[in-house]
């Protein structure tokens, strides 16, 4: 310690989390680290998708890109629909994709 070799390590100076019963702490804790995605069941990651989804569009420079991003959205959508994999259902709706177009346009130019 003397030769500082523990200095400025992650949390030096904080408080220790509480620790609570739950076996998988360090799990969350190194996904939330490492950024660490698609780690979801597909219900759940359509969802996150969905709420992300018009920011995504609206990096998007062409209309072409934006109604590609669209439909492979609502593949997504169908397809896990399909399964039969069990976990939470898949409540997130197909996107509009002329409403959608017609937004992302509004956006550029508003």
């Amino acid at each position: 310690m003397a030769r500082g070799e523990f200095d400025n390590l992650p949390g030096a100076g904080k408080p220790l989390p509480p620790m609570d019963s739950d076996p998988n702490w360090w799990l969350k804790k190194f996904i939330e680290r490492e950024n660490i995605t698609g780690v979801l069941p597909e219900a759940l990651q359509l969802r996150k998708d969905d709420g992300e989804l018009d920011a995504r569009l609206d990096k998007l420079a062409t209309e072409t890109r934006v109604r590609e991003e669209l439909e492979a959205f609502n593949r997504r959508v169908v397809n896990a629909r399909r399964q039969l994999q069990g976990g939470p259902p898949v409540i997130t709706p197909l996107r509009d994709i002329e409403a959608e177009v017609a937004a992302w346009r509004g956006r550029r130019t508003g």
